[in-house]
């Protein structure tokens, strides 16, 4: 044991006087490691911060789930949900029946009427250029912040707001609590968890390969050393020995680096949010199996990339031999991962309802781990399909056929990255476009449902209000559900509105203040249900006028709509004018002219007329995807800028192995030119089969995407060429970039020499 410690430290100390390259090739494998490391940390935090901020939200959980609870030391709460921008708003309106009430956590004491206490983002963002128009929809005096621990994270908007009038709305806008802490449900939309499932396998897994790519640079500087050690009396395994202590250097340097990286990044955790989750400093602390499982793992990675390293190599006394043999790949293994891929896919691809977000985000990541046996088996098939042609292209297809592995090792991080961006940006731009229409044209960009009667007066005053916006055109009705029986809710609707409102929800004839429309067979009479009872009760009888013409609802409407009565003002009966309604409706249609602050603006009319009424965009307001896609490409960027260094490196080092070869090649007369063709065709003809896999996994793998988030499959070609683009360019930027320079040199008879 002494002599196996003795000859790994003799490793170690070998990977530091070693000489420009050394230096170089553990600096380069230092920085791969610490980016890997730092993102393995992070990655082993997320079950702690999670956790965490769990935590929190299910101590402040107030949704009684429809149970009564009974009056005493209670609090009232009445629930206002709002969006800004892309920042959902949480919003309580609250009052105490006793002082024995519960507290909110995170609030220090009860707000007295009109009165709030906000989250710390809200009050920057009430503080800030749009405040007033964001304080419209909380009209309420700040008195107090909101600590740490009644927020699900230091971004959150949220506010406590004392409001009186919740007493006499209990039942129909409020509920009671006798605590906090009651069941939380979920909150994560579909799909969200395999997105970024896909994203960390695109950014984390050039990461590797250019680990790997480090490793391998200056390696037969290290193989002389070696040699020179094996002539002084060390046996081949001390050998292995010595050179699996050199690799732990730059392991434990990145280490280092990256547990340092990733305390930055921990102290900097209240700036970044990602999907509406945002979490404190304090959330951020790995779990420790998981912590000591990446410093295994990134200690085995070093070592196994040794070992292969050594794989076909004779380490002798006089010298380091390798053993040529012409390769030849196995299919059978490759397709293994491509199959498990799409086997834990295969409920997505059937279009199930509710696919196991676990399963399809380990076959996401399992697909795109896929990718790197298959380029090296792709590389020489193409070589033996492509027809024979010049000189330059029969040594580069000799080159492609024997030793693929070597052409394709600095290749594959870039096949994988493109993969990854042209799903995850061909998933993007699918979701834009979903985000920028609703569903259903026929559909409102918003809707405002309010409880109470309006009078037909009051109900265009309420219309000429939303109309008060730039671009926005509204119209309002009220809208009553129809008795359906004991076992069933409604079977369709009655709605009071006139002509021009009606006829942004139903198509008919024509229209004027007086006429009734029908869709399917009403009858003669039509009940409307009695919104004061939870049970299903009949309310108010209406006669179906005998003049009654045929319509047809649309949009949102229509769906699951049997039968359905649309009324003018003057031909409302008395009765129902009394009646109360399901709400009032009020559906505001956006404009091209329509100003980006237009859903704040509307959000705030909506307020003023009742803080409790339910405001919805039926198409989203903001780009929930926006945050992912900025991480996205500034991880690009960094995997681009690391996948470059990585074709330099491997570059030179095969025009350094390859020397003698390329002497032999200029001894018997080869063209200058033609080796240059040679080696740049060895360069683009893998990046270029490696890139059109990549189009058709990556086209696939943005179609899963879509499914999963329930987007509409559709596909850019600047979405899916784009990332192509840029990999090909990088490819033949640093070839070139290297390759030029040293041409004069690797192409005289000098490299013949060796001692």
């Amino acid at each position: 044991m002494r002599r196996i410690m003795a000859e790994l430290a003799l490793g170690v100390r070998l990977a530091f006087p070693s000489g420009r390259r050394g230096w170089l090739r553990t600096a380069m494998a230092t920085a791969g490691v610490a980016i890997g490391a730092a993102a393995l940390l992070l990655g082993a935090s997320v079950p702690v911060m999670l956790d965490a901020r769990q935590a929190r939200m299910e101590a402040r959980a107030d949704s009684v789930a429809g149970v009564e609870v009974p009056p005493g030391e209670t609090l009232i709460v009445a629930g206002v949900e709002s969006q800004w921008g892309s920042n959902a708003v949480r919003g309580r309106l609250i009052w105490p029946e006793s002082p024995g009430a519960p507290l909110p956590p995170g609030v220090p004491a009860f707000p007295g009427d009109q009165q709030m206490y906000a989250s710390p983002a809200l009050r920057a963002a009430l503080a800030g250029p749009d405040g007033e128009t964001l304080r419209r929809q909380m009209p309420y005096e700040v008195i107090g912040t909101i600590a740490p621990s009644g927020l699900s994270g230091p971004h959150e908007y949220a506010y406590y707001a004392g409001y009186k009038r919740a007493e006499s709305l209990v039942g129909s806008g409020s509920w009671r609590v006798d605590r906090f802490g009651y069941v939380l449900e979920g909150e994560r939309g579909p799909g969200t968890y395999v997105v970024v499932a896909a994203m960390l396998a695109t950014l984390l897994l050039p990461v590797a390969i250019f680990i790997g790519a480090a490793l391998r640079f200056g390696a037969d500087t290290r193989d002389r050393r070696l040699a020179a050690i094996r002539l002084v009396g060390a046996d081949s395994r001390a050998v292995l020995r010595i050179a699996l202590g050199e690799s732990l250097v730059p392991a434990g340097l990145g280490l280092a680096a990256g547990t340092l990286l990733y305390l930055v990044v921990r102290g900097r955790a209240a700036d970044l949010r990602l999907f509406d989750v945002s979490v404190f400093p304090a959330d951020i602390r790995p779990v420790p199996v998981l912590a000591l499982l990446v410093v295994a793992v990134i200690v085995a990675l070093s070592a196994g990339m040794t070992l292969l390293g050594f794989r076909g190599v004779a380490v002798e006394p006089l010298g380091v031999f390798r053993r040529s043999t012409v390769w030849n790949g196995r299919l059978w293994w490759r397709l293994l991962p491509l199959a498990a891929s799409l086997w834990l896919l295969q409920p997505v691809l059937a279009g199930a309802a509710n696919p196991d977000e676990d399963r399809a985000g380990l076959g996401v990541v399992l697909l795109v781990i896929a990718l790197i046996p298959l380029v090296p088996y792709l590389v020489p098939l193409v070589a033996r399909v492509l027809p024979g042609g010049s000189a330059s292209w029969q040594l580069a297809s000799q080159q492609l056929r024997q030793n693929p592995a070597a052409s394709t090792r600095a290749v594959t991080g870039i096949v994988v990255a493109v993969t990854g961006a042209i799903a995850l940006h061909t998933f993007f731009g699918a979701a834009s476009v979903r985000r920028a229409t609703p569903d259903n044209p026929a559909d409102p960009a918003y809707v405002l449902q309010a409880p109470g009667r309006q009078t037909p007066a009051a109900m265009r005053e309420r219309t000429a209000t939303f109309e008060q916006v730039d671009g926005i055109r509204a119209g309002t009705v009220a809208k009553y559900i129809l008795y359906g029986g004991r076992d069933a809710t409604g079977t369709g609707y009655l709605v009071v509105g006139d002509c021009a409102t009606l006829r942004q929800i139903a198509t008919f004839d024509r229209c004027a203040d007086g006429d009734a429309f029908v869709q399917g067979d009403t009858g003669r009479t039509v009940t409307t249900l009695d919104t004061g009872h939870i049970e299903p009760t009949p309310g108010t009888k209406v006669a179906v006028p005998a003049g009654a013409r045929p319509a047809r609802f649309v949009g949102t409407d229509a769906q699951g709509v049997n039968v359905g009565l649309l009324l003018t003002p003057s031909i409302v009966p008395a009765s129902l004018a009394r009646a109360e309604p399901w709400f009032v409706e009020t559906r505001m249609y956006e404009g091209d002219d329509a100003p980006g602050t237009a859903a704040g603006q509307l959000r705030g009319l909506a307020a003023e007329i009742d803080p409790l009424a339910q405001f919805t965009a039926i198409a989203p307001e903001y780009d929930k995807f926006a945050s992912l896609r900025v991480a996205l490409n500034l991880g690009s960027a960094v995997i681009l800028l690391m996948m470059g260094v990585g074709l330099l490196l491997d570059v030179a080092s095969r025009l350094h192995d390859r020397r003698r070869l390329l002497g032999v090649l200029a001894a018997v007369g080869a063209r200058r030119s033609t080796v240059i063709w040679s080696v740049l065709l060895q360069a683009l003809v893998p990046v270029l089969a490696g890139l059109a896999l990549a189009i058709g996994v990556g086209v696939g793998l943005g179609a899963v995407l879509m499914r999963m988030s329930q987007v509409p499959v559709l596909f850019s070609a600047s979405a899916v060429l784009a990332p192509v683009a840029v990999g090909s360019a990088l490819v033949l930027a640093t070839t070139v970039g290297v390759l030029l320079p040293a041409a004069r040199r690797v192409t005289t008879t000098e490299e013949l020499r060796y001692e």
